[in-house]
């Protein structure tokens, strides 16, 4: 039996959603698995040396494609005219020999008009995720109005799409809020299965684990510089830390400019270093300089820097908000509740502090971290639980319990008769 991947973009140079596609497709191929990635023709160069030439087909741009990237407010409906065409091409293949694999986007909102006849499954799906209250006013305008009507468009799309009840299975790494989105949209709980969002390679785990409590007083923090990644709230932490105790900041984005400025304001030009990308070969090595990853991501479906942090014993200190809650608990990473800012960045110093001068804290959560990321996040272990609920197997035993839900969920709440 084959399976054939579908993703919209599938690159190590393209985001995380790109770096999964394509990261499970080569773990599938390693594994002696008959498997095919459909995506489209942008990843062409990027996959050149990453994938054999016989196991990649790519959709072309069409003109409607072009016409609404150019066209404001439309560039939405570029991924429905791509699964319109990656229908079309699937059915070249018997459907009697193939399973698609709906991977890449994520939202549960996406429409991907899978061929009538053909076995498929959709996901990890990892939606309904918003900012928390307290920190709505950081959202677009664009992302506002679309918190105020995702439950209805969810409605809507459940009476005119049969996508989630044709389906033979739908993995969700969301946890509750994303099985409420579903379910909004039509999909029977029986057919949801929750899995790990991402895996990570063996590399990480054959080296030994590194040894913070030995670092200085220094954090680090990884990402894109934009809104949801609370890099202000980690600026402001250590604003209020004692003086030995510094931040070197891994990314780059749109809010660099205002962020360089705030370092300048509040007088920490020798506290806080710009230290640009990361080149991922160097993760490991880089990382064992610090004593712990700072993670105040505030709208996060999964967090991929904070599992690699944990899978070589680097403490993380994040907020208990959105995907980080699912990936560890309160004995593997050290978690900060979601409030008010000036909350978030009190509570951020006080456990800087405690990092920084319990070494012992840190040791017992390198440790811990280090071993749940063991035994749930290498990709061996990730792939094989979403090839075996593709193919209809029994689900691997890595997988996240049914009906996990995070203590902190950012998504649309559900009303009284939905809950």
């Amino acid at each position: 039996m084959k399976l054939i991947v579908v993703s919209t973009n599938a690159a190590l140079t393209m985001g995380g959603e790109a770096v999964k596609a394509l990261q499970y497709v080569q773990v599938l191929l390693d594994q002696g698995h008959d498997v095919t990635l459909v995506t489209h023709d942008r990843c062409r160069a990027a996959l050149a040396d990453a994938l054999p030439g016989d196991r990649v087909q790519y959709v072309q741009d069409t003109p409607l494609m072009r016409l609404c990237w150019r066209t404001p407010g439309l560039r939405r409906l570029v991924n429905a005219l791509f699964h319109r065409s990656v229908a079309r091409l699937c059915r070249r293949f018997d459907p009697s020999d193939v399973v698609l694999h709906y991977l890449c986007p994520i939202s549960p909102v996406e429409q991907r008009f899978p061929p009538k006849g053909y076995r498929y499954v959709i996901g990890p799906v990892s939606g309904n995720i918003f900012f928390p209250p307290e920190f709505r006013d950081r959202d677009s305008r664009a992302g506002r109005l679309q918190q105020r009507i995702y439950r209805p468009v969810q409605q809507i799309m459940g009476r005119v799409s049969s996508q989630y009840e044709r389906a033979d299975r739908v993995l969700v790494s969301g946890y509750e809020r994303t099985r409420q989105a579903l379910r909004w949209a039509g999909c029977p709980e029986a057919k949801m299965l929750s899995v790990a969002d991402a895996g990570l390679d063996r590399s990480f785990f054959d080296r030994a684990r590194i040894r913070p409590e030995q670092a200085p007083p220094e954090f680090v923090w990884i990402g894109r510089m934009i809104p949801n990644k609370g890099v202000d709230l980690a600026i402001r932490a250590l604003a209020a830390a004692p003086a030995d105790m510094r931040l070197t900041l891994y990314g780059d984005g749109p809010e660099r400019p205002q962020l360089e400025a705030l370092v300048t304001t509040l007088g920490l030009e020798g506290r806080v270093r710009f230290a640009g990308w990361l080149a991922h070969g160097a993760l490991a090595e880089t990382l064992s300089q610090f004593r712990a990853l700072i993670f105040p991501s505030l709208k996060e479906s999964n967090g991929i820097a904070m599992q690699e942090s944990m899978a070589i014993g680097l403490p993380v200190l994040t907020l208990r908000c959105g995907g980080p809650v699912g990936l560890a608990t309160d004995e593997e990473a050290l978690f900060v509740e979601v409030g008010t800012a000036e909350q978030v960045v009190r509570d951020l110093t006080a456990a800087m502090i405690r990092l920084s001068r319990n070494p012992d804290l840190a040791a017992g959560l390198s440790q811990a971290g280090r071993a749940r990321a063991q035994r749930s996040f290498p990709w061996d272990l990730v792939a094989a639980d979403w090839y075996n609920a593709a193919m209809g197997a029994a689900p691997a035993a890595t997988r996240v319990p049914s009906g996990q839900s995070a203590p902190c969920e950012t998504g649309v709440a559900p009303s009284k008769d939905t809950a």
